[in-house]
């Protein structure tokens, strides 16, 4: 009993912080980082002293009570004239971590299939909270702005958060938290959701839909996709094509296209292996769906932009190069990898082992991307200061996907490989719209 209202007592606290929230648009943010690096010095050293037991046992510098200022002070160096941004995000870490614990605990309803450590109970009450926490302090610190508006973007960041922490990651939840909900809101905000964003016109969808279908066909034909597969492709692309525009629809034929070429390339060799692709390298659906659920989000988004335009961009291509990063590491390293091994053990194992990696693979991965990189620049769909941004990105994501299924393994949890490549992009896209703002922000800087 006492153990449970230790930790009731930690996560009101968490979520009472949240109330210098309130201030943030009265300070400057110098006093406010000054305000936020004094909570951190209190959290790790004169806290313990008069209240230790919030604290867990062996609890480091990298989780919990410590981490939570510190993700506030990165937040104010992050969005200094937008502390409309950073009152958001810290009411939803605040409020949906906080609520999402107690209610896990007391009303857990069921264990949820990604994670059977989560709970639906704790995933709804971090949604619902982060939502109404995330919507108040928008308004309290942010320009006016309609009610629909605000009400789509706390609703959108709260739960993408929510996603976010449920997610069995080696990181802590007040990073994980942190950073979905500051890419949300920063993505978000600049949206045009008057329901008056300019839209393409019938005829423009229905070329869009006859390209498409040749491209099915062909891929078809090809052996390259089975029905399903040719059916789910010509959904992303026609949609692709119209919202995001040529440029976009370009670089998913050549992320299809290369990807296409890699799984046939030494097919008889991989079979032998136990490493081929199943279906004789078919791609269907939901490959089609894991590999590009994120760049056909990113899209939908370009296609409603008001100023966001450049950054989704960004995303687009840095979650599209993770996944082509991530497909011909996977395939080239098969065949030319000498000595697969886990990330971060350095354990060697055999080829086609989830979550393994190769020097030689890995190296194909890298040029992968820097090459997808190259294509958008080309196009014009980045500039040349974005470039690195979307190559480092891809790099992340899909080495990052590699140390995360090793992490799972190691914890006997056990993922399916489209779910590591929708997670492997969605992490590649934010890391490069990250790697991009940091980049933006050193050169004004300078």
């Amino acid at each position: 009993m006492r153990k449970r209202s230790n930790e009731t007592t930690r996560q009101w606290l968490h979520v009472a912080a949240c109330s210098f929230a309130l201030l943030l648009p009265f300070l400057p943010a110098p006093w406010a980082f000054a305000l936020a690096a004094s909570a951190f010095v209190h959290n790790i050293l004169i806290m313990p002293r008069y209240a230790p037991r919030i604290y867990h046992e062996s609890e480091r510098l990298t989780e919990g009570i410590a981490t939570y200022p510190l993700m506030v002070a990165m937040l104010i160096l992050l969005f200094p004239d937008r502390m409309d941004y950073v009152a958001c995000v810290w009411g939803v870490l605040a409020f949906g971590d906080g609520f999402s614990n107690m209610a896990g605990r007391r009303f857990p309803l069921a264990h949820l299939a990604w994670n059977p450590q989560k709970s639906l109970g704790g995933f709804l009450a971090f949604g619902f909270m982060a939502t109404l926490a995330g919507g108040f302090f928008l308004w309290w610190a942010g320009p006016e702005i309609s009610l629909f508006h605000l009400i789509m973007v706390a609703w959108f960041t709260a739960w993408f958060s929510a996603v976010f922490e449920t997610l069995p990651l080696p990181w802590d939840d007040n990073i994980t938290v942190t950073f979905a909900a500051a890419l949300a809101v920063s993505l978000l905000w600049p949206l045009d959701f008057s329901l008056q964003a300019q839209t393409a016109g019938l005829n423009w969808w229905g070329i869009a839909m006859a390209i498409n279908l040749l491209l099915a066909a062909a891929a078809l034909s090809a052996g390259w996709v089975s029905g399903a597969g040719a059916l789910g492709g010509l959904v992303i692309g026609t949609v692709i094509f119209v919202m995001g525009g040529m440029d976009f629809y370009l670089l998913l034929v050549l992320f299809f296209v290369a990807a296409s070429v890699a799984t046939r390339l030494g097919y008889h060799e991989k079979t032998s292996m136990g490493a081929a692709q199943e279906n004789h390298g078919r791609r269907g659906a939901k490959h089609a769906l894991a590999n590009c659920a994120v760049p056909l989000l990113a899209s939908l988004m370009f296609g409603l932009t008001d100023g966001a335009d450049f950054w989704l961009a960004i995303f687009y291509c840095g979650a599209l190069a993770t996944a082509l990063s991530d497909t011909i590491s996977s395939e080239l390293g098969q065949l030319y990898g000498r000595n697969p091994f886990m990330p971060g053990a350095f354990r060697i194992v055999p080829p086609g082992t989830p979550g393994a990696i190769s020097i030689e693979g890995t190296l194909c991965g890298m040029a992968a991307a820097l090459i997808f990189a190259a294509s958008a620049f080309i196009m014009q769909t980045i500039s040349l200061n974005s470039l690195p941004a979307v190559m480092l990105g891809a790099w992340i994501g899909f080495y990052a996907e590699s140390h995360i299924a090793a992490y799972w393994k190691n914890q006997d949890i056990e993922v399916n490989n489209e779910w590591m490549n929708l997670l492997n992009t969605l992490l590649g896209g934010c890391m490069a719209v990250v790697i991009a703002y940091l980049t933006q922000r050193a050169i004004l800087f300078v």
